[in-house]
């Protein structure tokens, strides 16, 4: 039975870097409900983006649970491949409208919504949020040190990964 929900979004400044996160479909409450915190990192003031920033991790910590995985990477190909791997499980895939021309293959499907028009609906509100938390936090990061190890090592000392 298809349960999965898989949302893809991308960060991109001087460098670019792709967040993807997969949740069944029966958590979504539960995400929801922990979620409740999440908010649009680039829409906060410089202040306010830094605290944020600062107290995810703990905050990011209750919603683990409920997370089937998580994949923050400078590689497209990578997220291809996961959706590719899951595709016989999932029941709803959110794309951010920049990939999505890139996952060609997949638009036009009853299953697959814009990040822009997914956002809206309350039911997917908090997953497309916590992906794009993922993924700017994940860029951030690897402008600093554009390496992809360092990315995954400093992801996992903040409890990201």
């Amino acid at each position: 039975m298809k349960t999965l929900v898989i949302s893809v979004d991308r960060s991109r400044q001087k460098r670019t870097i792709y967040a993807l996160v997969e949740v069944d479909y029966n958590n979504l409450r539960h995400i929801r409900e922990k979620g409740s915190w999440l908010k649009h990192l680039a829409e906060l003031p410089k202040q306010e983006r830094r605290n944020y920033i600062a107290k995810f991790p703990g905050r990011f910590e209750k919603l683990k649970p409920y997370l089937e995985k998580i994949i923050i990477t400078p590689f497209l190909s990578e997220i291809k491949d996961e959706v590719a791997n899951k595709s016989e499980n999932i029941r709803i895939l959110i794309l951010d409208d920049a990939v999505l021309k890139k996952f060609s293959e997949y638009s036009g499907q009853k299953n697959v919504f814009k990040e822009s028009l997914a956002k809206r609906r309350y039911e997917f509100r908090h997953v497309v949020l916590l992906t794009d938390n993922l993924a700017y936090i994940g860029r951030e990061i690897y402008e600093k040190n554009p390496n992809p190890n360092a990315l995954k090592k400093e992801l996992r000392k903040r409890g990201i990964l």
